[in-house]
């Protein structure tokens, strides 16, 4: 265990048994001294200046400064014609999943829950006339975007507060439609790598959801690259980001029904923005913490395989944005790998529902034990449920909004359905879980006549692995923007989109967006 004794007041500071090769550090004031490993027998006696927290000295610091100048030197031009490409998908599709999570009656709830939305000069949320302040837009566009658990997934969903980030910063500084992009591209940068360097153990991992926390600093780099700065003004902002980010919270672990903040990607996407918008007027942020091993932003949200050198691996090189996967059904992703298993063996089978025996579902650990619910309480249930998704894969009912409408929930059919599904733990699934392959599943279908089908699926669709193709992003944009106001400029909008770098302002997008 990590133990410190501080002696304020004189010039002692005993520290060891850490975790992490520690810097010395003085007494009062706690600064470090030197890159050195100490253990619990070391000693320092000599104070040091305080550092800049800003730009701290010691080596343990570098790539997290790396980090933050890689961000204020990026350019437009910087950018692989794919990764742009990819920027505008995950725009497109995030838009739509916004413009959908508004016909749910949670997000019309969240919706109500900020008031008129009559902010003069505000910022937008897509499908709706309502205008609010650039923080309060980042946070209602952020829970949206996760309310049908429909945006693409990267170690957790980067787009549901980069792009709120990103969209709102545009909007409220009057950004330019290629600044909107890099903002896109600089998130997923940064929080990925921050994502990198600050994974858990397995026995961590089941205690803390630490790798939900990086989404704040994914939305603050993206706002702040959207509106520009000096050095200074980025690293405080990183830090404010670092700092507003709420507590690591897990959305299926404490009891049913399944709260509404899932993972509270709202929050980290305001935090996102307000940390830009105080670094822009010289607020100093706490930078330092991103990369301090003892009391920094890694300690703080569980995790305890820090590793800081991943802040800057590769930067420039590896373009993390092509690593993003886009979700084909609107659950946790990591159900798409039995819901795709499930498909296969039912078209293979070619039998009809009331024929179904048994499926049976083998999966890791992870999802055996926290997504079995043969009865989910309300559409957030079950977007977390093997049974529910299996169901809705059975009965071949379109992803989107209609999984959840309560006519299917309340459906007879799907609940006895549902009873019929067995889940269990397959011990290659959870080897594969903990060793690169994370989403192995098999399904193997029963049917009342004696036949069996099975299928095995490693990659879901639309993993890079077997990716969605931009005709498939485009029918399920469309489709997320069915009995909306914006059905109508549908065509319109990917056109905008798609095109958007071709543009000199973000306003034609906007109005198509808006209902007003």
């Amino acid at each position: 265990m990590m133990k410190a004794l501080w002696r304020f007041g004189c010039r002692e500071v005993y520290a060891g048994c850490a975790q992490f090769p520690l810097m010395r550090l003085s007494s009062v004031e706690g600064k470090h001294m030197s890159n050195e490993s100490i253990s619990c027998a070391d000693k320092v006696e000599e104070p040091s200046p305080f550092e800049h927290i800003l730009f701290p000295r010691a080596p343990i610091h570098e790539p997290a400064g790396q980090l933050a100048r890689f961000l204020v030197e990026l350019k437009f031009e910087d950018l692989p014609t794919d990764v742009l490409h990819t920027a505008k998908l995950v725009t497109l599709d995030t838009i739509g999943c916004i413009v959908a999570g508004t016909r749910t009656p949670l997000g019309r709830k969240v919706v109500a829950a900020y008031g008129s939305g009559s902010e003069a000069n505000g910022c937008s949320i897509p499908g709706t006339s309502l205008k609010f302040a650039p923080s309060v837009a980042a946070k209602v566009n952020g829970w949206l975007s996760d309310v049908l658990d429909f945006e693409d997934t990267a170690a957790g969903h980067p787009s549901a507060t980069v792009i709120p980030a990103a969209l709102a910063m545009a909007e409220h500084l009057n950004s330019t439609p290629k600044q909107f992009l890099l903002g896109v591209v600089a998130g997923y940068e940064a929080g990925l790598r921050l994502y990198d360097a600050t994974r858990a153990s397995p026995e961590a991992y089941r205690r803390f959801a630490s790798y939900h926390a990086w989404h704040g600093v994914a939305a603050g780099a993206a706002a702040m690259v959207v509106s520009g700065g000096s050095e200074e003004q980025f690293r405080s902002a990183l830090g404010h980001a670092a700092a507003n980010t709420n507590i690591p919270l897990w959305y299926v672990q404490y009891g049913r029904p399944a709260h509404a903040l899932k993972a509270n990607y709202g929050q980290m996407a305001l935090g996102g923005i307000d940390a830009a918008i105080c670094a822009r007027q010289d607020i100093v942020g706490p930078f330092a913490m991103l990369s301090d091993p003892v009391r920094g932003f890694a300690a703080i949200i569980g995790s305890d395989q820090f590793d800081p050198s991943k802040l800057s691996a590769n930067l420039g090189e590896t373009w993390r944005l092509r690593g993003t996967s886009f979700k084909g059904y609107p659950a946790c992703y990591s159900l798409h790998s039995i819901i795709d298993a499930v498909s296969s063996t039912v078209k293979n089978s070619g039998v009809e529902p009331e024929q179904i025996e048994k499926i049976s579902v083998r999966c890791s650990a992870k999802v055996a034990d926290w997504f079995s619910d043969d009865a989910p309480a309300a559409d957030l249930d079950g977007q977390f449920s093997v049974q529910y998704v299996t169901a809705m894969s059975v009965l071949s009912i379109e992803p989107g909004i209609a999984w959840y409408e309560p006519s299917t929930m309340n459906d007879q059919a799907v609940s006895a359905l549902m009873k019929k599904i067995n889940v269990e733990v397959d011990p290659r699934a959870e080897d594969a879980f903990w060793n690169g392959l994370p989403y192995l599943s098999t399904a193997s279908l029963l049917v009342k006549d004696g036949r069996s089908f099975s299928a095995t699926v490693e990659w879901p669709t639309g993993h890079p692995n077997k990716p969605l193709s931009d005709a498939d992003l485009e029918r399920k944009f469309l489709r997320n923007l069915r009995g909306t106001s914006l059905e109508k400029h549908g065509a319109k909008l990917i056109e905008e989109t798609m095109n958007i770098d071709r543009s000199i302002s973000l306003n034609g997008l906007g109005r198509l967006l808006s209902t007003a």
